[in-house]
């Protein structure tokens, strides 16, 4: 398909490496207008469609720190799902997010994204069911703990 070069107007091919008036990176546009227009539909089509597991506490409300690998021993309250061990299940163009409760309206209006701490990517396909079949009563937490940021890589395998 033929567009105008962003650089210099001219009709070029979108399939062409470069502009051949101006050199101006044409597939390498091209292609990250492709990621951002995807990225905005993705954010565009977020909405919350239920609860499912907190990844971090395994649906348990809180997590148990081992001293090898955790750094540290003994527990502490989930403020990922506020002591509940759920979070909220948001569904996008991109697939099912987990999405901690105090981080939901953030990612529903577009300004936190999977990797975001309290915000995982769950794949293409819904999950299924719970590992308990009652969530405990929900904390209401205002931000997730610095302290606990830090670990969450290491608490998520």
């Amino acid at each position: 398909m033929m567009i105008a070069c962003p650089e210099c107007a001219k009709q070029v091919s979108d399939r062409a490496a470069a502009c051949p008036e101006c050199g101006f990176p044409i597939r390498e546009w091209v292609e990250q207008e492709r990621e951002r227009l995807e990225a905005k539909k993705a954010i565009e089509s977020r909405k919350q469609v239920g609860e499912v597991d907190c990844l971090p506490c395994g649906a348990r409300g809180f997590v148990v720190f081992d001293e090898k690998e955790h750094g540290r021993s003994g527990f502490t309250w989930c403020p990922i799902c506020g002591h509940s061990g759920r979070v909220a299940l948001c569904e996008s163009s991109d697939g099912f997010h987990a999405v901690s409760w105090t981080q939901l309206a953030g990612f529903l209006a577009g300004s936190l994204h999977p990797g975001d701490p309290g915000v995982d990517f769950l794949g293409k396909q819904r999950p299924e069911g719970f590992k308990y079949p009652q969530a405990g009563t929900r904390h209401e937490y205002t931000t997730i703990p610095p302290w606990f940021v830090a670990l969450l890589p290491r608490l998520i395998t």
